[in-house]
């Protein structure tokens, strides 16, 4: 027995080992696959964060290539809104069918060209519009008449031989560029003088009005015209008055400049104050540089704004930054509602007299549907085909807003067509925006969109509240192309002074163009005026809607917006 107690005792013993020894192996193991589980885990998000910085930078160089080739328009071809139709489910034939706001083009069964219907079709085939035929040329232009006659060896009738009579004339124009001149206008003063006694001289006085300068009203008016409107820097204005024969130094032309838009800035101060007096402005801003030597570069970024409102005028206004509490005093000024985008300057705090106050207040503020859309629209163009159905319900807004133009129809017209057929697509848009947003990734193309449209919505929607108001910034963001092509011309200004300079003279110009009057005969009125110590109290008349009211130069379309704009002006 002792032996068998002994045997056994040392199989045990036996066993015991082995299971320590098989512990010791798990663990080991365990450890090992708590390991392997951690570098897995590793690799995974190693992967995730390769995977993430693929995409982005994938996007990226979308973003990039389509910026550097893609159109820069935004509108979709019939092709692309086919293809929506088709990814949201319709069939062949509704994604043919013909779209409301393209022209129709004729079915393969329609007649063509005189075609019988009995004719084969194999394709549709588009109908070629007719022709217009040339311009008309204006009937102001000067034109030098050329009798040709028929010479008198065939004058005769080849039947009865009879001599023929005139009845009419066959014109064929050509039209000639006559190269413009520079005219010296010299002012001989008469000088008197005794010889008998040489006690007395008199030089007859100067005529009126008597300037010491050589540049005369229509130089200065076509230095500003050419720089504002054509966007020629001065330096190629200079080029082109030295082959007509004046060859003057560009400092001195920048000193006409300097001069001629010092006396126009009392002018555009009261144009640019009516206007923010107006019920309804628009706002929008670029960038502007200008030459500063306290600066590292040598130069700083400034910022031109621009307003826009029902009427016609334009207003342009400089900052030295892009500081909330610099634009802060022309806002203020405004005491109706106010279009802008979303800058978040416009909903800082500012101080004001009577305390902290928001530099634009949230119930005076008006969105932008445009900027709304155009974020969309990126997401498409960058892949996200579900974009497509946003922006099918922003343009079928657009469509009632074009037929409400076409139309003709006033703010109460157009606020009840808005209520009828535009809020429905509004409100689906919105739904819409609600779904998605909930799961939608925040940094990617989409989610930047549906972000932006949940934080202008009330904004946006205030848009269609009253028909006097647009439903985008569109007007202001036309009006300030022209400093923004003018600005790659000219690249800068030579200080902060000048840039206020030509905020000034901007904003007379672009108001004759907006008014469709003649800006040289503008300002060469206006300047001579101003030249000849035109009162200061009476600034108010040379204001260009003004100043073409009291010509009757306005057309009815301008007349009809000052009298709209008056009305609202007493309603507010």
């Amino acid at each position: 027995m002792s032996t068998d107690a002994h045997s056994i005792s040392e199989t045990l013993e036996t066993l015991l080992a082995r299971v320590h020894e098989l512990d010791a192996q798990c663990m080991e193991l365990r450890a090992e696959r708590d390991v392997a589980q951690s570098q897995t885990q590793a690799l995974q998000e190693q992967t995730r964060r390769l995977t993430y910085d693929r995409d982005r930078l994938s996007l990226q160089v979308k973003r990039l290539a389509y910026l550097l080739y893609g159109r820069r328009s935004e509108k979709l071809s019939a092709e692309e809104l086919r293809q929506f139709a088709l990814d949201f489910g319709a069939s062949e034939a509704e994604a043919a069918a013909p779209d409301p706001c393209v022209p129709h083009a004729p079915a393969p069964s329609e007649t063509v060209h005189g075609e019988s219907d009995a004719a084969p079709a194999t394709k549709a085939t588009k109908k070629r519009r007719a022709h217009p035929g040339r311009t008309r040329l204006a009937p102001e232009l000067e034109r030098v008449v050329t009798q040709v006659r028929v010479p008198d060896s065939a004058r005769q009738c080849s039947c009865c031989g009879r001599e023929m009579n005139a009845f009419r004339v066959v014109e064929h124009e050509r039209i000639e560029h006559v190269s413009e001149k520079l005219v010296v206008h010299v002012e001989q003063r008469e000088v008197l003088g005794c010889t008998s006694c040489r006690g007395d001289a008199k030089t007859a006085a100067r005529a009126a009005p008597a300037r010491e300068r050589r540049a005369g009203d229509s130089l200065l008016a076509h230095l500003i015209e050419s720089k504002c409107d054509d966007a020629l820097p001065i330096h190629r204005q200079r080029d082109q008055l030295s082959r007509l024969g004046f060859d003057v130094p560009q400092s001195t032309l920048y000193d006409y400049f300097a001069h001629a838009t010092d006396l126009l800035r009392p002018v555009a101060g009261v144009t640019l104050s009516k206007l923010l007096g107006q019920a309804y402005v628009q706002v929008d801003d670029t960038t502007l540089k200008v030459l500063d030597r306290r600066q590292p570069k040598g130069r700083s970024t400034g910022h031109l704004w621009c307003f826009t409102g029902p009427g016609a005028l334009i207003g342009y206004t400089f900052t030295e930054s892009w500081e909330a509490a610099e634009i802060a005093p022309y806002l203020a000024a405004v005491e109706g509602f106010i279009q802008c985008d979303d800058y978040k300057g416009y909903g800082a705090q500012i101080q004001a007299p009577g305390g902290k106050r928001i530099l634009v207040p949230p119930e005076r503020r008006l969105g932008c549907f445009m900027h709304v859309r155009r974020r969309f629209h990126a997401a498409f163009k960058l892949g996200d085909k579900r974009a497509a159905e946003p922006l099918t319900f922003i343009r079928e807004i657009y469509a009632i807003e074009r037929e409400a133009k076409e139309r003709a129809l006033d703010a109460a017209a157009r606020l009840a067509l808005r209520q009828e057929r535009a809020l429905p697509w509004l409100d689906q848009l919105d739904a819409w925006v609600d779904v998605h947003a909930k799961t939608e990734a925040p940094k990617s193309p989409l989610g930047r969109a549906l972000g932006y449209a949940v934080h202008q919505r009330a904004f946006v929607r205030r848009c269609f509240s009253d028909g006097r108001f647009e439903i985008d910034n569109g007007q202001v963001e036309r009006a300030i192309r022209e400093p923004a092509i003018g600005r790659r011309n000219f690249l800068f200004t030579g200080s902060a002074d000048g840039a206020k300079r030509l905020a000034a003279a901007y904003t007379l110009v672009q108001s004759c163009r907006a008014l469709g009057i003649c800006t040289r005969d503008y300002l060469i009125d206006v300047l001579g005026k101003l030249d000849a110590n035109w009162p200061l109290r009476r600034v108010g008349e040379l204001i260009p809607d003004r100043w073409a009211n009291d010509r009757g130069l306005l057309s009815p379309k301008h007349s009809t917006q000052d009298l709209h704009r008056e009305s609202h002006r007493s309603e507010s």
